[in-house]
């Protein structure tokens, strides 16, 4: 059961961003402004992610989930609901779509996250979880997006404090500086609508004073009203089982689940070891350095690295779920699930499913300004 946060202000954000309204349909009334667009998916908010989560936790079935980014162009942006329904065939619990302030992502553009989040729940069918940060943003304008994404048929959140944009972080007036209040500014002003999720570090945030200090602040998140947690990327299954065993430790008992990155690129690598703040294995430095400038030894190495690591995660039988980073990119993923069994050949082939599902790769640019 997700923790409650009561309100102070019975007059908050909320309350006056949906007498306003922010759609540009306008003129809509506060009860209509809060409630879902398209009632058709789930409205009634029966079938929540975190209780399908925990169905597939309670029957053993194991699943995987995808994590993509807004393409920068109006033709990746096509690309990209193309890949979803080409992932989407295999089965994921849930997909979610990042958030980067730079990239205008609360608005209508179809490049941003809010509208490619919002294509893959009602063009694709996907269970979708968008981010949220608190970088450059006040709880007002928080308040905003997530009214939006409510009326778009958005029921999941990521909550993170998210990267500076700069070198340093900067304080927001009237904003959040961590994840822990942007989470009780959502249930503070939505209640239990949302599904929420909070992001894990295994090794700790590299801007933490210490691993432990780092474990007590991701309870908080979760006392707060988190509902489950995704971690970081790691190389090695024994830190996630580790971090898995302190959390458990300390008090945290919703689902943790592993965030797994197979290695693409030798680049792509070192661009996100630099952004994540993370240490690459001297093992796996030793393998890499010979063959960094062959691109398809580097992704079989990765494809075979990221399944052993696997393996070893759900056979301890700790592990029912696990979260792909795909950096936009299908063939590797997709190998590693093959070779799990976690890949299924279209669930959505029999004849109900198939009636309600939407043909992704005929949509067009214009199709995508939902």
């Amino acid at each position: 059961m997700v923790n409650q946060v009561h309100c102070t202000d019975s007059n908050g954000p909320l309350a006056k961003y949906e007498s306003s309204g922010t759609s540009s349909s306008g003129g809509d009334s506060s009860k209509e402004s809060s409630r879902c667009s398209t009632p058709l998916l789930d409205s009634d908010r029966t079938d929540r992610l975190r209780e399908k989560m925990r169905h597939r936790m309670e029957s053993g079935d194991r699943w995987f989930s995808l994590e993509f980014f807004p393409p920068r162009t109006a033709s990746g942006a096509v690309n990209l609901i193309s890949r979803f329904d080409r992932m989407g065939a295999g089965g994921p619990l849930f997909i979610d779509v990042t958030w980067h302030p730079a990239g205008d992502p609360g608005s209508d553009k179809e490049t941003s996250s809010m509208m490619i989040a919002s294509t893959a729940v009602n063009y694709c069918g996907l269970e979708s979880v968008l981010h949220i940060t608190c970088c450059n943003q006040s709880k007002e304008k928080i308040s905003q997006h997530l009214i939006k994404a409510k009326k778009l048929g958005l029921k999941n959140i990521m909550a993170l404090r998210g990267d500076p944009i700069g070198n340093e972080w900067e304080e927001e007036a009237g904003g959040f500086s961590y994840a822990t209040d942007l989470v009780k500014h959502v249930r503070c002003e939505f209640e239990d609508y949302f599904d929420i999720c909070v992001a894990g570090y295994p090794t700790g945030h590299p801007e933490a004073k210490s691993y432990e200090e780092d474990l007590r602040h991701l309870k908080e998140k979760v006392d707060a009203g988190a509902d489950f947690i995704v971690t970081q990327l790691f190389f090695r299954s024994e830190t996630f089982l580790k971090f898995l065993k302190d959390c458990r430790a300390i008090g945290i008992t919703c689902p943790i689940v592993p965030g797994i990155f197979p290695i693409q690129g030798y680049q792509s690598l070192r661009q996100l070891v630099k952004l994540s703040k993370l240490e690459v294995p001297e093992e796996i430095k030793e393998v890499m350095e010979p063959i960094k400038d062959n691109d398809a030894a580097i992704r079989n190495y990765g494809i075979d690295q990221a399944v052993e690591m696997c393996k070893v995660l759900l056979h301890s039988g700790e592990v029912p779920g696990l979260h792909f980073y795909t950096l936009n990119r299908e063939v590797a993923t997709m190998e590693v699930l093959r070779r799990l069994g976690l890949w299924l050949e279209d669930p959505r082939s029999g004849p109900l499913q198939k009636s309600t599902h939407c043909p992704c790769m005929s949509i067009r640019t214009e199709d995508l300004r939902l």
